[in-house]
């Protein structure tokens, strides 16, 4: 099962490149290589903040496990601007 998992995930990645490395090149012969660069590096820091900000964890037979931290986090208490929101 992991060995189809792992086929499956490369193909999928492979396929996904390719459509982006083609889309990047329609785009860069249509609108010119400065768009596309500005694209390509807003996605990347996208795709950066998005890594940086998922929970650390693994994965085994049994599902995906989140690993708690060590320090306890302080709850934050959200008030609302809103009156009928702070009316208890």
């Amino acid at each position: 099962m992991k060995t189809l998992k792992l086929i499956i995930t490369v193909i999928s990645l492979l396929l996904f490149c390719a459509s982006v490395v083609y889309a990047e090149y329609i785009l860069a012969l249509r609108l010119g290589i400065g768009f596309t660069l500005f694209v390509s590096s807003s996605g990347l820091a996208v795709l950066l903040g998005t890594l940086r900000n998922a929970p650390e964890g693994y994965e085994d037979e049994g599902g995906f496990h989140i690993k708690r931290p060590r320090r306890r986090i302080a709850r934050v208490r959200r008030n609302s601007t809103f009156a009928a929101h702070n009316a208890t």
